[in-house]
């Protein structure tokens, strides 16, 4: 089982982690350098250029020095929680390499004087165009569907069940461990697929509505950019949930002791329930970049170089965190890296970053809780 953890924590966070962080540059808009605007016709000079090698040089030795050696003494000792912690070490390393990148670029921008008489524009896109080629919302009934079938046959199941379940399994499906008969041990599963269903339509109805990041430079085309990548996103969300809510129903069979699937079965069905959302993401990632800019589309617009996106780094702490009071939109798209973040200063912002101090500071202490009682 360590070795499983060990290499399950290699080959989807560590090695993920210390290629997205080198890369991560290349994904991000020509308009933004380490969460800092400039106008686009800059992004290709030599100065930026070598800020972006400098990053890249420096992420690079330390990110593969503290992964090696964390792994090796996590190997060495087979103690996984060297592992564990060491997730939070490695982001660490991410963002001490970001911030330092990030200074460097507020300083060559206030130097070169970038943004002098450069006009800065908001675009919004008021114009549903393109939207109906967004998945529609009734494709959510498949992992629905899913979830309705596990939980269907575990409540026929149950009251048949030993008083004894079995809830851990090894690489052939066989039971490893047992626990009690009881409502959570029965129906954790199920409940879990109910939970990961209604967080993935959250975030499916939160990437349809938010506000797109549109170039002031080359409006139109970063316009259709980005809805063709909200498509992208939309796909993969869907097609992750199926597979993770068919992972969990076929472990939840196991668990009712209807099905014992082969140790081939049991690998194949675990390593597509691991690998798609891993593998979709990268592609995801690597096809649309940030805002869809890698996104090749044919658009007579050239590129307007009088202009520049609304200079408003003063509410971004860090080029990480968005504080504006004045904004009602609760997530918006992030300076560094693909995907969105919240508003820090709006009262559902401010909700969810108590519910996450809270769920880190449970994992924190859960294990020390539990070791005394």
């Amino acid at each position: 089982m360590f070795l499983f953890v060990f290499l399950l924590n290699l080959f989807t966070v560590y090695i993920p982690l210390v290629l997205i962080g080198y890369f991560m540059p290349n994904f991000i808009k020509k308009t933004l350098l380490f969460g800092v605007v400039i106008p686009e016709d800059v992004s290709d000079w030599e100065e930026v250029v070598a800020l972006r090698k400098v990053y890249k040089r420096n992420y690079g030795i330390s990110a593969l020095l503290i992964s090696f050696l964390l792994n090796i003494a996590t190997f060495k000792t087979e103690n996984i929680d060297y592992s564990n912690w060491g997730i939070f070490i490695l982001i660490g390393v991410m963002s001490i390499n970001y911030l330092y990148a990030h200074n460097k670029a507020k300083k060559l921008k206030k130097d070169k004087g970038w943004t002098a008489n450069k006009k800065q524009m908001v675009i919004v896109d008021t114009s549903h165009r393109y939207q109906d080629k967004f998945p529609a919302v009734h494709w959510f009934w498949l992992p629905i569907s899913i979830f309705i079938f596990t939980l269907f046959f575990t409540m026929i199941q149950y009251p048949h069940l030993s008083d004894q379940i079995p809830t851990r399994f090894d690489f052939s499906g066989q039971p490893m461990g047992y626990s009690d008969k009881s409502f959570r041990a029965a129906f954790g599963l199920p409940l879990i697929q109910a939970g990961m269903t209604s967080l993935f339509f959250f975030i499916y109805w939160t990437i349809k509505r938010v506000r797109p990041s549109i170039s002031a430079a080359r409006p139109k085309t970063s316009s259709l950019q980005n809805k063709i990548a909200k498509r992208y996103w939309m796909i993969y969300l869907l097609v992750t949930l199926v597979a993770m809510n068919l992972q969990f129903g076929l472990i939840q069979l196991n668990v009712l002791q209807i099905i014992r699937p082969s140790l081939i079965g049991n690998l194949l069905a675990h390593g597509l329930g691991i690998g798609i959302p891993l593998v979709g993401v990268i592609f995801v990632a690597v096809k649309t970049g940030q805002s869809g800019n890698r996104i090749k589309v044919e658009t007579e617009e050239g590129i307007n170089n009088t202009v520049i996106d609304r200079e408003d780094d003063n509410l971004w702490k860090w080029g990480m965190f968005y504080y504006n009071p004045e904004d009602p939109s609760l997530f918006i798209e992030k300076r560094f890296g693909i995907g969105w973040t919240i508003n820090c200063a709006h009262p559902g912002g401010k909700v969810i970053i108590v519910i996450t101090l809270l769920a880190i500071l449970a994992g924190v202490l859960s294990p020390w809780i539990f070791s005394r009682s």
